[in-house]
């Protein structure tokens, strides 16, 4: 995958350049921890974390030609922080709509899914409580 150097608050970080399935990876249990515990001692009565359920992600995913999720930060009518989930395409474009051929050779305009309504944590993060509190 081709890399690229950007500017992030001031700092200079190298990241993936590509829209691939590829993008991303298993960072482990230690590295994750440290980044959500730094997330929650810089902003400790904000959401901690988003639970989206499986069946809207693979709905995304199924769009035709979709290779991954875009996840937007946004913030909703109460002002409360949320994600909303977008697909993207392999020039990771956002798929805001698509067109399938039916059996009858009609083309059919669809509107790409644009999701949101995750469950918010806290106050709703499971039997073990913040993951940031299990992450010890």
């Amino acid at each position: 995958m081709a890399k690229e150097l950007i500017v992030v608050k001031g700092r200079v970080i190298e990241q993936n350049r590509s829209f691939t399935a590829e993008v991303g990876e298993d960072i482990g249990y230690e590295l994750g921890a440290k980044m959500v515990k730094r997330w929650h001692a810089e902003n400790p009565d904000d959401v901690i974390a988003s639970f989206t359920g499986r069946n809207i992600i693979e709905s995304i995913l199924a769009q035709p030609g979709c290779t991954g999720i875009r996840f937007f930060n946004a913030i909703n009518d109460l002002g409360v922080k949320q994600l909303v989930l977008v697909g993207a395409d392999k020039n990771g474009n956002n798929i805001f709509e698509y067109t399938t051929v039916a059996d009858n050779g009609e083309i059919i305009k669809h509107k790409g899914i644009v999701a949101d309504r995750n469950t918010l944590c806290p106050p709703s993060c499971g039997d073990d409580g913040p993951l940031t509190l299990s992450w010890g």
